[in-house]
Parts: structure tokens; sequence; C-alpha cells
């Protein structure tokens, strides 16, 4: 693993870290950090000059900002945030393992001595070292992805700070604004990684399949399409198929027999039904509705063409009792599509007590988990524990109060790979051998030999004041 520094947080104080054990099937290797003083050494030679050309970063810029701090005020602010981070990281520190086992907390504490011999802040004066074990991070630093790319490289920084190996060396390049492919290849020629994490987006993923298959570096991805997982590619977002498979195996477990599907018209929606239609659900499919851009921005073709998906007749409903048309609906599309779909089905008396709405982690947002109509609608989604412990971890470093799944996905992905470029087999074989589980504060994760992922995936419910609830059997 790895000493190095969380630019912002050092402004302001140190962190503290407990003694780091790592296990995999049958064997261990123990690392563990002596209690150390903080070195308030000046930092020299930080500032880097504009290198808007350059696509690589290696520094933290924000170092150069600790130079000459000395003063009483803040001295006394980072003893006091010091002894605030020692009782985090005495609750927090845990290492990825293998084998799948629960993580004990540890009662021990060490702080952690900042240096900065794992960053450098140009190609010109990177010195290789046989003894480095470098790590390349694929991620968007300019363009529309960029405070993305930002918040995943903090996660990465965090979970830097809690190793002690000056062998291990992240580092970054830039896959903002249409990145040069020739200049990527040119730094993995230089700097030779043993593993590759990213890139963000599939595009980059496939942009850089051929240089991937060229050096046969293994490659851990946070895309979500599923498809590009293959042998030496392991693509660790949530994949929509995957929660497809999810709902259709709760369908089948409940027994439902009259399911409808409405889906936005588009590539998306067409490969989603398709992976329907080609399952044993395929003969309850009651009725299919795909619905273009031009139809969901009218709102009478809209509302007449969900009427007639729900076989709707007001004056066979003088009642108003519920319609029953369907026992189980699947509704595909972002956010601004469910927004205005769900509102319709439920003036169409479709009671979602009734009938079961199931729509994919999309359902997870903050806007959509507020709207009325989509009250006991439910969604497929990652199981994350500890995230209370870890928001509190983040909001201590980085002055921020919540993480979302790519930042925490982040964190993750760095303990994985600190833990796989230290052994002395490859990724391969590792995984081969067995060596293909872990947990990272509780967060499980298999790595299977053809590029897939497994996590462990719940169903969840919306209830009434806007939170979910993990939901057993068939409710």
């Amino acid at each position: 693993m790895l000493n190095s520094c969380s630019p912002p947080a050092l402004k302001e104080f140190s962190n503290n870290l407990n003694s780091t054990q790592i296990k995999s099937n049958g064997f261990k290797n123990e690392v563990k950090s002596n209690k150390v003083n903080i070195n308030k050494e000046k930092l020299e030679n930080l500032y880097v000059g504009n290198q808007s050309n350059q696509s690589v970063v290696f520094e933290f810029r924000k170092e150069r900002y600790l130079e000459g701090i000395q003063n009483k005020e803040v001295d006394k602010k980072i003893n006091y945030a010091q002894k605030a981070l020692q009782a985090t990281f005495k609750m927090l520190s845990k290492a990825p393992t293998t084998g799948m086992e629960h993580l004990k907390i540890k009662n021990t504490s060490h702080k952690i001595k900042f240096n900065f011999k794992n960053f450098y802040n140009s190609t010109s004066n990177f010195a290789e070292n046989v003894n480095d074990i470098n790590v390349l991070v694929l991620l968007p630093f300019s363009d529309k992805y960029r405070s993305i790319g930002e918040k995943i490289r903090k996660a990465i920084d965090l979970a830097i700070l809690q190793n002690n190996s000056n062998k291990i060396k992240f580092i970054y390049f830039n896959t903002g604004d249409s990145f040069n492919s020739n200049d990527l290849e040119l730094i993995i020629e230089k700097v030779n990684p043993r593993l590759i994490v990213g890139p963000l987006l599939r595009e980059n993923l496939i942009k850089i399949k051929p240089i991937i298959n060229k050096f046969k570096i293994p490659v851990l991805s946070f895309t979500n399409d599923s498809s590009l997982s293959e042998k030496g590619i392991w693509v660790l977002g949530f994949s929509p198929f995957d929660q497809i498979n999810k709902i259709l195996d709760y369908a089948i477990k409940c027994k439902k027999e009259k399911i409808g599907f409405i889906s936005v018209d588009n590539d998306y929606g067409h490969k989603v039904y398709d992976l329907i239609a080609n399952s044993e659900m395929i003969n309850v499919i009651k009725n299919k509705i795909f619905i273009n851009e031009q139809i969901f921005k009218n709102k009478e073709n809209l509302r007449k063409n969900v009427r007639d998906f729900l076989n709707y007749d007001e004056n066979d409903n003088a009642e108003l009792l519920s319609n029953d048309e369907y026992d189980f609906i699947i509704l595909i599309g972002d956010r601004n599509f469910i927004l205005g779909l769900a509102p319709i089905l439920t003036f169409y008396d479709v009671d979602f007590l009734k009938t079961e709405l199931f729509g994919t982690s999309v359902l997870n947002d903050k806007t959509l988990l507020s709207e009325h109509s989509l009250i006991n609608a439910k969604f497929p989604l990652i199981s994350e524990i500890n995230l209370s412990e870890f928001n509190k971890l983040w909001n201590f470093v980085w002055s921020k109060p919540n993480t979302d799944h790519l930042t925490r996905l982040g964190y993750y992905i760095s303990k994985i790979s600190i833990w796989v470029v230290s052994q002395n087999i490859s990724f391969e074989n590792q995984i081969e051998k067995g060596k293909n589980k872990f947990s990272i504060l509780g967060n499980k994760f298999i790595f299977k030999p053809n590029g897939n992922v497994l996590r462990p995936i719940n169903i969840y419910k919306i209830s009434k004041n806007g939170s979910t609830k993990k939901i057993r059997g068939c409710q």
C-alpha cells in the first residue's frame, strides 16, 4: 500500500491509521504501520506551471498551499481535528480482504506520517524506479464529467492515505476533452503500470480497448456496460441488464402472470425488452409500449397511448375501481421520462399496492423518491453497508456531508487495486487460484475470469416519506 496526502484536508489536520491486515484464502500478509508523529516539513518545488496541453496529472495541485503554514491558530486546528480523526479511524480502518469474511474493527490506531514521494508534477521529471509498482488511473479532469472525476480521485486519495507503502504509486491520466490515444500509449510505455483503474465512460473504454489488448494490462473500469466485460477487463458499474435480471427473478418468484412493459423508444429500451423476450417471462408479457420523444412531449398523445396500453375506459370505471389490467409493470427510462409517466398511470387508476411498478436504480433519485405517484414503486439496488460511517470519514477529510455510489466505488476499487498489485502473481492468476473475493468495509465483490463482477443486489421499495426500505419475499 501507500503513504500519501489528501490536499484539502492537510491544510487543517492529520489522520490516524489502524494496523492493516489482508487475508486471502489460506494465506495472509500483514502490514502494520508504526506510530509516528506528523512531520511538518516544508514542501519545496511543488509548483507546477500551466500544462494545459498535457493529459497526465502526477501531483496534488493544492499541496503547495501547505507551504509555510506554521502559525499557532492553524496548529491548534490541526490538533483538534487530529483528535477527532483518531476516533474516526479507530472505527473505520479496514482493509480489503479475501474470503468474504466479516471485517472486525480494530481497537488500536496509528498516526499517518504524510510524505510526497508518490506523486510527480510532470512527465519530464518522472524518475522510473524498477522497484515502483504503478497503477494508472483514467478519469475525466476536464469537460462536463470533471466533477465526477475529481470526486472519484478524492476517494482514491482517501484509500491511499490508509496504506503504508512508498512503492505503490497512483498516476492520473486525463480522459476528458477527447484525449489522444497515442498519448495514453506513450504513458503506458513510460510508467509500465501493473493495473489500470478506469475509465469512467463506456465510449472511452471502447476507445482504449486496442491499447489494453496490446499491453495485456488488467483493467478495473467504472462503466456499467457489462457487454464490454471480457477476460482482462472487469466492469464494476451497476449494469442495467443485471438489474433487469433481478427484476425478472422477482417476477418469477412472485408468480406474476400479467406483465406490462413501458419504455423510452431508444436502443437502450429495446435491448432491455430483448433481454426479457429471451427469458422464460416472455409468455406472461401481456403488452408492451415504446414512447418516442415526439409522443412524450405531446401530453395529449402521451395520455392517449398510456390509456390504450391500460385498456382504460372511463365509462366502465364508474365505481372508481383500481385498474387490474396488469399485476406487474416494468417502467424503463431516465428521471424525466419516469416523472412524466408515473402520474399518468395513477391517474388511470393503477394502484401500486395491487399492481407492482418496477424501475431500475434510476428510481433511487431524490426527486423521484419524493414523487407521490411513485409511492410503493420498487427497484433493484446494490446493497451497501457502513454508509454512515464512511460518510463521517468523508466529511472529516473533505468537509462534504455525503457521498454517492460512484465516489464509494472509487474507494472500494482503490482498496482492491492496492491488494492486487501488491501480490507476486498477476491478477488473472490470482483469480484462477480462487483469490477473487474482496470485502471492503463489509461490501463484497467476486471477480470472475470472464470480466464479470458479482455484488449482492436487493429489491427496495419507496415509502410514503420518500425513504427506501429493503423488502424480503413478495411484498
